[in-house]
């Protein structure tokens, strides 16, 4: 998997105004992160026609935990209903 930072100019539908918009998307392959953006912000712009796509910044990624943080005493804690599952 790669991460994509991008920005993408296209002409906003709702106000008729041309504008840029900052994207991160993770996808398998350039192709693959070319059509989701393309999938998902296309019906907001005029003529379904985003203007240009600029690939800022392209890293790889794995999968796992991506943020921990320190360890806090919480003000709750919480309850369920649920039996305690056996360590057998």
């Amino acid at each position: 998997m790669v991460r994509y930072r991008m920005v993408i100019y296209y002409e906003d539908k709702a106000t008729n105004t041309r504008v840029a918009q900052s994207i991160i998307a993770i996808a398998h392959d350039d192709r693959s992160a070319i059509e989701l953006v393309k999938s998902q912000i296309s019906p907001e712009a005029v003529g379904g026609r985003l203007a240009a796509i600029h690939v800022a910044e392209k890293a790889p990624v794995s999968t796992g935990i991506v943020y921990r943080g320190d360890p806090y005493i919480p003000f709750r804690w919480p309850t369920s209903e649920a039996t305690p599952r056996s360590n057998d």
